[in-house]
This record gives C-alpha cells, sequence and structure tokens, in this order.
C-alpha cells in the first residue's frame, strides 16, 4: 500500500467514480484500492489525493487517456503516490480490462522513479 505524500485528509471529488464501461473520452487520473477497485477523476493538477479523498492509501495510481472505450495510454504517473512497480500497472491494466476496456498496442508505459525515459511494458 502507498501512503500519499500529501497526508491532508481532502474530501473525495463530487467527480470522482469507480470505474465502469461507460467512461468518456477524455484524460483521467486513477488509483487501485486496497479491495482491488479502480476510481477515476478526469485529469488535473493534484488530483489523485482526492479521488478516494481522507488521505486513504491505494495499491497504485497513475493516469489514463481513454477514446471510444480503448486506453489509449495508461503510465504509473503520479506526484502523490509515486508507484515504482511495473508488476503494479500491469495489475492494474487488467483490472481495466475485466471492466470492459481494450487497450492499445504500445499503450501501457512504465516511468522508472529515476527519471529515465519511459518503457512500453
Amino acid at each position: 500500500m502507498k501512503l500519499p505524500l500529501d497526508p491532508t485528509p481532502y474530501r473525495q471529488h463530487r467527480l470522482s467514480r469507480q470505474v465502469s464501461s461507460d467512461l468518456a473520452d477524455g484524460n483521467y487520473v486513477d488509483v487501485q484500492t486496497a479491495e482491488d477497485e479502480l476510481w477515476v477523476l478526469p485529469d488535473g493538477p493534484h488530483r489523485h489525493p482526492r479521488i478516494v479523498g481522507n488521505a486513504t492509501p491505494v495499491k497504485y495510481a497513475g493516469d489514463l487517456r481513454v477514446d471510444h472505450g480503448t486506453i489509449i495510454d495508461l503510465t504509473n504517473l503520479s506526484g502523490t503516490f509515486l508507484c515504482d512497480d511495473p508488476d503494479g500497472l500491469i495489475e492494474v491494466a487488467e483490472l481495466f480490462r475485466q471492466a470492459g476496456f481494450k487497450l492499445a498496442k504500445s499503450g501501457l508505459r512504465f516511468f522508472p522513479p529515476d527519471g529515465s525515459r519511459s518503457r512500453v511494458l
């Protein structure tokens, strides 16, 4: 579990929601909860701590872009949770597949914690 770097107990954002296959096209931030639920929120500044709120630790966090039911880009980018495990990102991708999304070829990108170039998983 990853604790947020910002321990402020923000309220859950009103636009935060569990993932479902009717997710509109766009850019989102996401988290995987302890219960293996995926939650998303439209992308914006400092959104990760507001997805579930209350300084709740999560298993994984990142961002994604959805286009017509396909995840075009799924990453581990989160300045709040700093997820550094590529296997965790693969697990998140599988949860999105189970929710009914397709994953574009080369759509799973892992950013190493040392700041080196991202790599496609």
